[in-house]
């Protein structure tokens, strides 16, 4: 008995990979450790001033410098997958030197 497949080998069939949130989720932590490294460099940076500043406000702000970078993380992470996933021609090219400029002259 032979069994028929319904995929093609064009590239459109060829990724089997599945969206992995495991990834993302480390993703999300590497950002969130990165962006708690920044937050103290500048909380020694701002203890070390003459500034008087809201305790409240500080925190507040370290909050934001370490949510920004896991975000950051989870975007980075997110997008990265997608692509790979991607089935349009647009994201599949062939060029190594995208994006950068050329020397003529």
């Amino acid at each position: 008995m032979e069994r028929s497949s319904s995929q093609s080998s064009g590239p459109e069939h060829a990724i089997t990979k599945r969206f992995s949130g495991s990834r993302v989720l480390v993703a999300i932590a590497i950002g969130a450790a990165v962006g708690l490294a920044l937050a103290y460099f500048l909380k020694v940076l701002i203890d070390n001033t003459p500034a008087e500043l809201d305790v409240r406000r500080l925190r507040l702000f370290y909050l934001m410098v370490i949510t920004s970078c896991a975000l950051a993380g989870f975007a980075i992470e997110s997008t990265r997958q997608l692509q790979e996933q991607a089935t349009d021609p647009v994201y599949r090219h062939s060029n190594a030197h995208r994006g950068r400029r050329s020397r003529k002259g």
